[in-house]
């Protein structure tokens, strides 16, 4: 009796380059579970609030929000209106997508550098904490240029794959 060749080996690839975003916004996310938190437990259970809290918790869930954004956009996951790709054709679909890949580099682009630029011309600080606001607003041009870099990736997969790919549950294109 014979063996049989062991099958190649199937398994998922790994991506490259580790997805540091995903692990930057867990990381945040428990920050920021954890200032609300001690903002609760200082302002009901001790009536003594701490003052800089609140103003953390603010910017840590802007953070948050913006590196999340990150996430969605190099998944391809992001809000999109899917009706107009079941229903229209496949090759119609595609050069929709096209459009909005192009539109969303392009928007990306405009607001990264506008928030350098609002970044660079901020020279207010920071209420509680004594850092100066251009510090967030600086974290939010780089959440837009990387988003911009993710959408020239995603665009470029679009155009590799010759697919309309919306998201993974959404079938693009009438049957032909």
């Amino acid at each position: 009796m014979s063996n049989p060749t062991p099958a190649p080996d199937k398994r998922e690839q790994k991506p490259r380059i580790p997805a540091l975003d995903a692990g930057l916004v867990i990381f945040l996310f428990w920050v920021l579970a954890l200032v609300v938190f001690v903002q609760f437990f200082t302002r009901y259970v001790l009536n003594d609030s701490i003052g800089w809290t609140e103003e953390l918790a603010r910017y840590l869930l802007i953070v948050v929000t913006f590196a999340g954004a990150c996430i969605a956009v190099r998944h391809n996951t992001h809000i999109s209106v899917e009706f107009f790709y079941r229903y229209l054709p496949a090759r119609a679909a595609r050069g929709l997508s096209s459009v909005v890949d192009l539109l969303r580099i392009g928007l990306f682009t405009v607001l990264t550098v506008l928030s350098v630029e609002l970044a660079g011309n901020t020279r207010q600080m920071m209420t509680a904490i004594d850092l100066p606001k251009s510090v967030l607003y600086g974290f939010v041009a780089g959440c837009f240029a990387l988003m911009t870099i993710y959408s020239a990736v995603v665009a470029w997969r679009h155009l590799i794959s010759r697919k309309a790919d919306v998201a993974p549950d959404v079938p693009a294109g009438l049957p032909e």
